[in-house]
């Protein structure tokens, strides 16, 4: 939601979910949204390379996500490193797993399109729950969905947020946990998202980072643009632009 102020200010309000002060211009990281990936047929003989495709994007998805796990370890804590555990747990999960390969062998299609397929109907299954801890958790999910999705599609490109090199804060339609840990202090002053909870990994990980962190703000992406700025406000929830 958001309002005008008097002096030029305009206020949007969301849910406080990191608490701290921060002021400087915004960086908005914008994605393209669900894509439908390229289906393709594929022949008999092409099966057994596609199952060794799953395995390398599992295997690079698995030393990433170990990767942030240490990272936060040492940097944050053993509490919060252990929010990826059900990440890692999930690229063991055969039920899933070899769903998409019955996909492949059925369909005879390339593995990317039958694992978006599959994990589609997993997250759809989840969001329809109606339990918020377990509706929070499809950020989870998705949030290794995607990153299998890359590793599938694009192994030789980083699955990160690109580097920054002025401080800013960053705005987003939304953070998965593994973005979160890896933000560089130095470059992110706080965040702010338009989906979210105060309860989410994200949410929980902002405030071990120390990150003032606004979530819920709806439809602040599509009327802002990055160089704006800002003052963000994780006590009371508030994205303050142009602030008197």
């Amino acid at each position: 939601m958001s309002e005008a102020a008097r002096g030029g200010e305009k206020r949007l309000h969301g849910i406080p979910a990191s608490r701290g002060v921060c002021r400087g211009k915004i960086f908005i990281l914008r994605t393209a949204g669900p894509t439908s990936l390229a289906r393709f047929t594929i022949t008999g003989d092409e099966l057994d390379q596609q199952t060794d495709r799953l395995e390398r994007a599992l295997m690079a998805t698995r030393e990433q996500l170990l990767g942030i796990q240490d990272r936060v370890r040492a940097e944050i804590g053993t509490k919060d490193a252990s929010l990826f555990d059900a990440q890692l747990l999930l690229l063991d999960d055969p039920v899933l797993l070899d769903e998409v390969m019955r996909f492949v062998q059925r369909e005879q299609v390339n593995v990317e399109y039958a694992f978006a397929t599959v994990s589609q109907r997993y997250l759809a299954a989840f969001a329809s729950i109606g339990d918020d801890y377990m509706r929070e958790r499809v950020v989870d999910l998705r949030d290794v969905v995607d990153r299998i999705l890359h590793n599938l599609v694009h192994p030789e490109a980083p699955a990160g947020l690109a580097d920054l090199k002025d401080p800013c804060i960053l705005l987003a339609d939304d953070l998965t946990p593994s973005q979160t840990a890896v933000l560089d202090r130095r470059l992110i002053l706080g965040f702010a998202t338009d989906q979210g909870s105060k309860t989410s990994h994200t949410a929980i990980l902002a405030r071990s980072l120390k990150l003032p962190a606004v979530t819920g703000l709806q439809h602040a992406v599509p009327q802002l643009r990055s160089g704006q700025y800002a003052l963000l406000d994780g006590y009371n929830g508030l994205l303050i632009l142009d602030p008197t």
